[in-house]
């Protein structure tokens, strides 16, 4: 073991000195997690908010059915008109549609977090809400306010340019409505019955058809949109129906649904559970998979695996020294990894997450050793691997050209944590990677106590295919015609 030592200390003083080592090995883990999360949400919520403020055509055929329901649909669906003393309100406490979004349906307790997070009194600030609307009797939930201060911005024709005369009952009606749709000139189409009027007036209930491109963002936007309108439209209709008969305001509502959250894992916790083991795995074997190959195949390709081989040293020593840094690589990457996206959940752009669990992602620390102790099996099944592979190559390129195919294989089972429904028990216990997965994602979640006797089969097991495939290594290393394949 001394000369293995010796061994270790003089391959990762090499890789240490290797600035590509470096950067796969430190920079890489560290940012690219935070700066691909924060790319990828800033992107889309970008376009997200970029597509809601763009005005929008919305077509409504059968005004003339019932011209009050239109009116009332054009005067909620322009925001100048709609929600700009509410929007004005709101931003006087920093508050945009952004942060409303993301409390939206998490309960009344999200919405009082989100408001002292950002230092507002809640009872000052639903005081000015109820003036603003104007309406002592609005519920000032955080949809609610959303719905009312940010309408959808729809400008509402009545018929088409090309088609002035459209009816339902052309032979060619949807046919030129998908066509409206799919060259931009409408986002979606309401029609509205020619007994909607009636069926209002005699307190009964109207049918109104949107009509909408699936594969449209602008006109799945639309439908959103259009659904919130005649959702408020309708709630108010109930109320002065109830109201004109003397009824109590729970009359149309006799069983009413409120969801509040057990006192455990929150949203934090299970983005962290499902995102955390498939970055462990990833950056596990990325992070062994280029000091293997320079330490096997780069070697072979610099002429320096010939003078190591006449040192005064075991062929198992040097298997299990370089073994060591490449083990050593993968556990330090896969460790970054973990730290980095922890600290982008907390305390970078995704913190806000915080807000809807009210806690912050932490576990004890039988949970952070039992981790590790998944981990390093794991690491050492990568290593052992990449390493057996960058030996038998002949040169740099060709060990890249090995692990690609490999680096397939250990990405799509460690999904299996992201996949909804996929359960640790003996069975996937006993399948490689996808047990640790699994195995990581229970320990994240607070479900250690569940699953001891799961963890112990998944170590050993692990455990036993690492040292098959570090003895296969060595038996490796050791074959001349493996050293110096021409």
């Amino acid at each position: 073991m001394n000369s293995a030592w010796t061994v270790f200390r003089k391959e990762l003083l090499d890789v240490m000195r290797d600035r590509r080592t470096l950067l796969f090995m430190l920079v890489i883990p560290t940012l690219s997690i935070p700066v691909l999360m924060w790319i990828t949400s800033g992107a889309m919520t970008h376009f997200l908010e970029k597509l809601a403020k763009e005005k929008v055509d919305v077509l409504v055929l059968g005004q003339q059915h019932d011209p009050k329901l239109v009116d009332e649909l054009r005067q909620r669906s322009n925001p100048e008109k709609a929600g700009n003393r509410l929007a004005k309100v709101l931003e006087q406490y920093g508050l945009g549609e952004k942060e409303l979004a993301l409390v939206k349906g998490e309960g009344k307790e999200a919405f009082v977090r989100l408001l002292k997070k950002k230092n507002v009194d809640p009872k000052e600030f639903i005081g000015k809400v109820m003036d603003s609307v104007n309406a002592r009797d609005f519920d000032a939930t955080a949809s609610n306010i959303a719905t009312q201060a940010f309408p959808p911005n729809f400008r509402i024709i009545t018929k088409l340019d090309r088609h002035p005369d459209l009816s339902p009952d052309d032979d060619d009606y949807k046919d030129v409505l998908l066509n409206a749709v799919r060259t931009d000139e409408i986002a979606a189409v309401v029609e509205i019955p020619k007994d909607s009027m009636k069926k209002i007036k005699d307190e009964d209930t109207t049918r109104i058809t949107i009509r909408y491109l699936e594969t449209s963002d602008r006109s799945t936007m639309a439908l959103k949109g259009l659904k919130r309108i005649f959702k408020s439209m309708s709630k108010r209709m109930a109320i002065e129906r109830i109201k004109a008969h003397g009824l109590p305001e729970g009359f149309a509502a006799p069983i009413e649904i409120r969801a509040e959250r057990l006192p455990g894992p929150g949203l934090l916790v299970k983005l962290m559970s499902q995102f955390l083991p498939y970055m462990i795995l990833i950056f596990s074997f990325l992070g062994a998979l280029y000091p293997a190959i320079d330490l096997g195949a780069g070697e072979k390709e610099r002429g320096t695996l010939e003078t190591l081989l006449v040192a005064p040293v075991s062929r198992l020593s040097l298997v299990l020294g370089k073994f060591g840094v490449v083990l050593t690589a993968a556990l330090v990457s896969s460790l970054l990894a973990t730290v980095s996206l922890a600290i982008s959940l907390q305390a970078g752009f995704l913190s806000d997450l915080s807000v809807l669990s009210g806690e912050a992602f932490s576990f004890s620390a039988t949970e952070a050793i039992t981790a590790i102790v998944m981990i390093i099996p794991i690491s050492c099944i990568f290593s052992a691997l990449l390493l057996a592979l960058s030996i038998f190559a002949k040169s740099f390129k060709e060990g890249q050209a090995y692990a690609s195919p490999l680096q397939m294989i250990i990405i799509l089972p460690a999904l299996v944590s992201i996949l909804p429904g996929v359960k640790l028990d003996w069975m996937t216990a006993s399948i490689p990677i996808v047990n640790v997965s699994l195995a990581l994602k229970e320990i994240f979640t607070g479900n250690l106590d569940q699953h001891w006797a799961h963890m112990a089969l998944i170590f050993i097991s692990t455990a036993v295919v690492a040292g098959l495939l570090l003895w296969f290594a060595a038996w490796w290393f050791r074959r001349e015609q493996v050293l110096f394949r021409s």
